[in-house]
C-alpha cells in the first residue's frame, strides 16, 4: 500500500482537489516553508475506502432472520456489516476503522474495541450489560 492508494481520491473531483494541494505542498517546501502537518486537510471519505473494499462482506444467499442475524453478532471478522439493519446506519468507514492509530490491529480490520465500543452504544445503549 501506498499513501496515494487511499488519499489519493476515489473520484476526478477529489483528485483535482489532491493534486491542487499536492503541488501547493511541493511549491511550500520547495522554497523552504514546509513544515510536517498535523492534520488532514482533505479528510478521507468511505469513497476511498470501498474502491477497493467492495462488497464489504458477501450477501448471504437468503434473506435472514431476526435471530439468525443476531447469531451472526458473534461471528468473527465483518460481523457488524453482516447485520442487515446496519445497511441503513451513514457514518464513515474511518470512524471504527482508524488505519493510522497505534491501538487498530491490522489482523482485526484496523478494529480496536474501547473505540468501537462507544460509537456501538450510541444506538445500543445496554450494550454488553
Amino acid at each position: 500500500m501506498r499513501c496515494i492508494d487511499c488519499h489519493g481520491g476515489a473520484d476526478a473531483p477529489m483528485r483535482l482537489r489532491v493534486w491542487s494541494l499536492a503541488a501547493v505542498d511541493t511549491a511550500r517546501y520547495l522554497v523552504g516553508s514546509h513544515r510536517e502537518p498535523d492534520h488532514m486537510k482533505l479528510a478521507l471519505r468511505s469513497k476511498e475506502c470501498t474502491q477497493c473494499h467492495t462488497p464489504i462482506v458477501k450477501r448471504p444467499r437468503a434473506t435472514l432472520s431476526a435471530e439468525q442475524e443476531e447469531a451472526l453478532e458473534g461471528r468473527a471478522g465483518n460481523a457488524y456489516h453482516a447485520i442487515r439493519p446496519h445497511d441503513a446506519v451513514r457514518m464513515s468507514c474511518l470512524r471504527c476503522h482508524p488505519a493510522h492509530t497505534t491501538d487498530g490491529d491490522p489482523k482485526a480490520q484496523f478494529i480496536a474495541r474501547k473505540r468501537v465500543e462507544p460509537i456501538c452504544r450510541e444506538c445500543h445503549k445496554t450494550l454488553g450489560e
